[in-house]
């Protein structure tokens, strides 16, 4: 009896696996990576908006604090597509500038932010849209943050174009004179009213 057991065994791990055999496994691992690959993407367009809106409420925060603590105006440069070289393939850029003897130069302490080009950007200063069309040859930047605390009033809207979504973002200065995320800052006012805070 031994041996036939050992006999069995033997031929159990000689014979392999069939085709039918791996093909399950290969689509039980296609299944599992998919959900892990969605799992990493979750939010797709919605996320990658966020990310932008959130990366410039973080720098617009900054920027305003190093005026502050500098002493030195700094601006936000707005350059829409048609500004850029290759203006079909590009997106809006922004980057940000300090206030020197010799004008206003690059701010490097902040990089310049390339956005893709499925976001568009609606910029309104002191309740009026920004028409860049119409702005000067000489570009300078349209956002002032000045050292006493100070900035220009504006509010950004970035969508994301696409026919299937239609979703939007916006950045603004609030009564108080702090740059805040609009649709953050109601989403975090709806949970402290539900915990009764």
């Amino acid at each position: 009896m031994y041996r036939h057991l050992r006999f069995q065994t033997q031929c159990f791990y000689q014979r392999g696996f069939s085709l039918l055999e791996l093909l399950v496994v290969l689509v039980l691992v296609g299944i599992l990576m998919g959900g892990v690959t969605m799992a990493i993407n979750q939010g797709g367009p919605e996320k990658e908006l966020n990310d932008i809106v959130g990366k410039f409420t973080a720098y617009a925060d900054h920027a305003s604090e190093m005026a502050i603590l500098s002493g030195k105006p700094l601006g936000l440069m707005l350059e829409p597509p048609e500004w850029q070289e290759n203006p079909l393939d590009a997106g809006w850029r922004y980057r940000w500038q300090t206030m020197t003897l010799e004008g206003w130069t690059d701010y490097e302490d902040l990089p310049a932010i390339e956005i893709p080009k499925e976001i568009k950007l609606y910029v309104t200063l002191e309740n009026q849209l920004w028409e860049w069309e119409n702005a000067p040859e000489v570009r300078l930047p349209i956002i002032a943050f000045y050292p006493g605390g100070d900035l220009t009033d504006f509010e950004i809207e970035f969508t994301f174009d696409s026919f299937d979504l239609d979703i939007s973002e916006h950045v603004a200065v609030d009564e108080w004179g702090r740059i805040v995320w609009t649709e953050k800052v109601e989403m975090l006012e709806e949970i402290a009213e539900e915990l009764g805070e």
